[in-house]
């Protein structure tokens, strides 16, 4: 029976692993602590797609600056908590954000070094078959990565540590367009859920501060109308009498009463909630 159980898993999943029954838990949350490999453009993409138990992405892991302090406090703590647990387990929860790289690597380090100290260890990771981790790191034919890491001319309107706001060079649609890029190149919003909602998060913000009536709109693909394939979503100030036709045709709004149901009743003429 272990006496030490060591789960790796994701925080983006938002499918953290159950406590042991009865153990003393401790954590470890690497998403800030470690550069997730995928994020660096030195590694190739074979080694981004591969896991923490592939001997690249380990050792690339482990031999990152504060791998090794990690690990080391990680077994003195571990070590010092089930001695003081007197026949109870112990569990370590350790993550990063897809729980494919990062986690994976150290908590399989964590449980070598508890096994060479004679405990009986169980590690389970919990998200390492998940998706592979879309690479984010600057594409040089990408004119907004150009903006963002080059300093390529653009009039900046608004910056995160995560994104921007700048304004389209063609000046826009109605005065005050505006867009909001990621930091890290994701081609659609499709291709990373976590971060089109990140954008979609800022464009929220700075609507709210600046006001008024606004279209929020992205695209995924050149039929679609995507001319430059790092995300972006478009902040469209409205007013009144703008004449700025909506990207989709009349006739559909002309059904929408008739699909708008709660229940079994039709809100005929009612706008969704």
């Amino acid at each position: 029976m272990p006496d030490v159980f060591i789960d790796s898993f994701g925080a983006r999943w938002q499918d953290p692993p159950p406590p042991r029954y009865r153990a003393a838990v401790l954590g470890i949350n690497l998403t800030n602590a470690l550069l997730n490999p995928p994020d660096d453009p030195a590694l190739a993409d074979i080694v981004a797609r591969q896991t923490g138990q592939d001997a690249g992405v380990r050792d690339y892991v482990l031999n990152t600056p504060g791998a090794a302090r990690i690990v080391n406090d990680a077994v003195h703590e571990l070590t010092a908590l089930r001695a003081a647990a007197q026949g109870r387990p112990v569990q370590l929860l350790v993550n990063c954000w897809y729980g494919r790289h990062r986690a994976p690597a150290i908590a399989d380090s964590i449980g070598r070094r508890m096994r060479e100290a004679d405990a009986q260890v169980q590690v389970t990771h919990h998200h390492i078959n998940r998706p592979p981790v879309p690479r984010k790191h600057p594409r040089p034919d990408c004119p907004f990565c150009r903006i963002i890491h080059d300093g390529a001319p653009a009039t900046i309107v608004h910056e995160w540590n995560d994104a921007l706001a700048i304004v389209p060079r063609s000046g826009g649609c109605t005065d005050g367009h505006l867009l909001v890029l990621p930091r890290g190149h994701v081609a659609d919003f499709t291709t990373d859920p976590v971060v089109s909602a990140t954008v979609q998060l800022r464009a929220a913000e700075l609507a709210a501060q600046i006001g008024g009536q606004w279209n929020y709109l992205t695209s995924c693909g050149p039929d679609a109308t995507q001319t430059v394939f790092h995300l972006h979503g478009h902040l469209v100030p409205r007013t009144a009498g703008d004449g700025l036709a909506l990207p989709w045709p009349h006739p559909a709004r002309e059904q929408e009463p008739a699909m708008w149901k709660r229940g079994d009743a039709t809100l005929s003429g009612a706008r969704p909630e």
